[in-house]
This record gives C-alpha cells, sequence and structure tokens, in this order.
C-alpha cells in the first residue's frame, strides 16, 4: 500500500473488493488453456475465430486490469493492451481465413507486448510472487520470438501458442488476485 494519503486507502480498498474477480478470470483462463490444448484442429478457419474468442477475453480482462492498477502509466498501459487485444480480436472474426498467418504474426507482437509488460510489472512490485510474472514474461518473451519464426506456420503451432497464452493469462490473473487481496487486508488493518 502506498503511504500518500487517506484516498489511496479509499481506492485500495475499493479495489480490493473485487479480487475475487481475477480468481474467476484465472480459472477461467486455465479451462480455455486447457480446452485449447486438447483441440487437433486443421482448419484455418476455426482457428482464426477461436484466437479471436481469446484476444476478446484477453482484452475485457485488461480493461477490468485499467480499474485495478494505479497510476496513470500504469492504467495506460493496460488500456493500450487491451485496445490492442480487441482489435485483434475482431479483426480475426472478420476473415478468419484469410488471415492465418496474420495471426501468427500478431501473436508473435501480443506475446512480445505481454511479456515485455509482464516484465516491467514484476520488477516494479517485488512483492509477493513477482518472481512469477516475471518467469511468465520471460517466457511469453520466448514465445514472441518462437511464434513469429516461420515454422510452417503449422494450425498445431498456432493453436500451442494460443493455449500458451491463456495459462500464462491464468497464471497472472491468479497473481493479480492474490495481490489485490493482500492491498485490501492492509487497507482494512489500518
Amino acid at each position: 500500500m502506498t503511504t500518500s494519503g487517506f484516498d489511496d486507502q479509499i481506492y485500495e480498498k475499493q479495489a480490493g473488493s473485487i479480487w475475487w474477480v481475477f480468481l474467476i478470470t484465472g480459472t477461467l483462463w486455465f479451462i480455455l488453456s486447457l480446452i485449447m490444448f486438447r483441440f487437433n484442429i486443421t482448419s484455418v478457419k476455426t482457428i482464426g475465430v477461436l484466437a479471436g474468442v481469446v484476444f476478446l477475453i484477453a482484452g475485457i480482462v485488461e480493461i477490468g486490469m485499467v480499474a485495478v492498477v494505479h497510476g496513470f502509466w500504469w492504467k495506460a498501459l493496460n488500456a493500450i493492451l487491451a485496445v490492442l487485444l480487441i482489435v485483434g480480436g475482431i479483426l480475426s472474426f472478420i476473415h478468419p481465413q484469410n488471415t492465418f498467418v496474420a495471426i501468427a504474426s500478431i501473436i508473435g507482437f501480443m506475446f512480445l507486448f505481454v511479456g515485455i509488460l509482464d516484465v516491467i510489472v514484476a520488477f516494479s512490485d517485488r512483492t509477493g510472487l513477482w518472481w512469477v510474472r516475471l518467469i511468465t514474461g520471460g517466457i511469453c518473451i520466448g514465445l514472441a520470438f518462437w511464434a513469429s519464426g516461420d515454422w510452417n506456420k503449422k494450425a498445431t503451432l498456432l493453436i500451442v501458442w494460443v493455449a500458451l497464452f491463456c495459462l500464462f493469462r491464468g497464471i497472472n490473473s491468479y497473481i493479480t488476485a492474490f495481490s489485490v487481496r493482500s492491498l485490501e487486508k492492509e487497507a482494512r488493518a489500518l
């Protein structure tokens, strides 16, 4: 908790009251990741639609993050990520069959942006499980370069990339849930 005043205490109590939302979204991310890993899809159109669904859900979660994070730059970073994910989701629905290779490229950039954001957040807030966020951010950055490689753009690899993204979003949602819960408890103690 910050020590800049009474307003911060009220803000942290309000933000802390929705910690369970991140726990639920983390669980949903894990379930979606498990479902994605079970797919054996060769249809490019289906992959485009599934990627669009994942992007839209991720964008909605990032909009929720804007309400929780404190500070203009953190809100701006989460808002930019939300817009990019939602735009990526909409574009995936418009021409799913024509955007298979584009989705692979978008996933590469998405992994890079999400990974960099996770690394920044991990280093800026070294409390609790910050190192888990650092590891998932590093893995996302590595996956960005892997996804951007040629790899013949096979459908199976694209599903794996999307499933791994869901898995890492689930981990980060759990970390956020318990971090926000911890802030709420500290705010209530004061």
